[in-house]
């Protein structure tokens, strides 16, 4: 497994890739920051390292993965409330309402988990895998994911960052993240820094759909597969 994941990396040129567990215990060998769910997931992307969050006193989540972790107990007119009358991101709570029931939901027995991130060892297997990309390779990677099981790839707008954690495994489908607003460039700015590039979006899948895409890097031209085509002749740009 670490050989096709090391000719994944190369074929595509992707280095991030990280792999998330969900614990009962506190882990072990990983760092537990002062983080909200996607200033730990920027943290093990930037440093190589494990990192995790959990159910402890402590936790500093923002509202939003209080709310879409279930670590807190807060209900949707507090995350209305937030959305509408704080961040203006929607008209009015109606809309608000409709993203709100649009968007994946924690599975219960992920609740009051410990969640753990960190970079992808192909000895391991994660529930989640995450990959940040750039679009072309964003777009590889669903091709790849559609060679032998074509499937539609389904994006909410406005979604938070921190649900591409465990969006995979609520919806069976991979999961394209574009970074929300607040997490790139308000809790993303550490000391005057944006801690996520512009030209970098989140993909998530389940583990089992990535050995689905490193099973089909030689087939599929998306991956290292050299069909015989020739372009067509334009004019010079």
């Amino acid at each position: 497994m670490t050989n096709k994941i090391e000719k994944f990396k190369k074929c595509l040129k992707i280095n991030q890739i990280a792999g998330v567990y969900f614990s009962k215990t506190s882990p072990l060998n990983a760092e537990n920051h002062r983080d909200t769910a996607c200033t730990a997931l920027a943290r093990c992307f930037l440093n190589r390292k494990a990192v995790f969050f959990g159910p402890q006193k402590n936790i500093q989540l923002c509202l939003g993965a209080d709310y879409f972790f279930n670590l807190k107990k807060k209900n949707d007119s507090e995350a209305i409330d937030t959305y509408v009358k704080d961040e203006h991101v929607f008209k009015n709570p109606e809309i608000c309402k409709v993203f709100l029931r649009s968007l994946p939901k924690i599975l219960d027995n992920l609740k009051n988990k410990f969640v753990l991130i960190k970079p992808i060892n192909g000895n391991e297997k994660p529930l989640v895998v995450i990959l940040l990309v750039n679009p072309a390779q964003a777009g590889r990677i669903i091709g790849l994911s559609n060679y032998d099981n074509y499937k539609k790839i389904e994006i909410n707008p406005n979604q938070p960052t921190c649900i591409s954690l465990f969006a995979p495994i609520a919806t069976n489908k991979l999961h394209i993240n574009f970074l929300d607003y607040y997490d790139r460039y308000y809790q993303g700015n550490i000391k005057g820094k944006n801690i996520w590039p512009d030209d970098k979006m989140i993909i998530s899948m389940r583990y089992s759909d990535f050995k689905e895409i490193l099973n089909n890097l030689t087939k599929s031209p998306q991956g290292s597969y050299k069909p015989k085509l020739s372009p067509q002749e334009v004019d010079e740009i």
